[in-house]
C-alpha cells in the first residue's frame, strides 16, 4: 500500500502576508502595490511566491490563490461588505462557488460547476455582484468569511480591522 503525504506549505512573510490580505479582499496588483507602497514587480513577486510555497499551479487564477491562502490560515478572511444584506447562495450558486476555487481555466470552472461554458461569465459576474464582492477573489475570500468554503462563518467581532480604505469595496 502507498501513502502519500503532501508537501508541508511555506509559512508566508509578514510583507507577503499583506499582500495576500489585500488579495482575497479583491485587490489587483497595482492597487496592493499602492496600498503597501511597493513596486509592481515586488508585488508580482509576493504573489508568485505565495503560489509556489501554497504549492498552486503557476497559472492558477487569483481565486484559486485566495482559496488556498484561507484554506491554510496564511491570512484571515475579508470582512464582510458593510450595509449588504445576507448573501444566501442556492446550490447552483454554491457548485460555481467551489468550482472557481479549485479551478483555474474556465472550461473546468464551468463544467464543475455544470453551467456551458458560454454562461460563465455572466452566472460569475451576476453571483460576485450579489455577494457584493469586486470579483472572483474578492468573492472567494468572502465565501470562507461566510463559512461556504470550509471552517465557520466568522462574525464581525472576529475579523480584523479593515487597514485601509482600499481594502472594502
Amino acid at each position: 500500500m502507498t501513502t502519500t503525504v503532501a508537501a508541508p506549505i511555506t509559512p508566508l512573510t509578514r510583507a507577503q502576508k499583506r499582500a495576500a490580505a489585500h488579495l482575497v479582499c479583491g485587490l489587483t496588483n497595482p492597487e496592493i502595490a499602492g496600498e503597501e507602497h511597493l513596486s509592481g514587480d515586488t508585488v508580482s513577486s509576493h504573489v508568485r511566491v505565495m503560489r509556489e510555497s501554497l504549492h498552486c499551479p503557476p497559472r492558477s487564477s487569483r481565486a484559486v490563490l485566495a482559496h488556498a491562502l484561507l484554506s491554510h490560515q496564511q491570512v484571515p478572511p475579508p470582512p464582510s461588505p458593510l450595509l449588504r444584506r445576507a448573501f444566501e447562495p442556492d446550490a447552483d450558486d454554491l457548485l460555481l462557488i467551489r468550482a472557481i476555487a479549485e479551478h483555474s481555466r474556465p472550461d473546468d470552472i464551468a463544467r464543475a460547476a455544470r453551467i456551458p461554458v458560454g454562461e460563465l461569465r455572466t452566472r460569475t459576474d451576476g453571483l460576485v455582484r450579489r455577494a457584493g464582492a469586486s470579483n472572483a477573489a474578492h468573492l472567494i475570500g468572502l465565501a470562507h468569511t461566510h463559512g461556504i468554503l470550509g471552517g465557520e462563518a466568522t462574525t464581525t467581532a472576529e475579523q480584523p480591522p479593515v487597514q485601509s480604505a482600499g481594502a472594502v469595496r
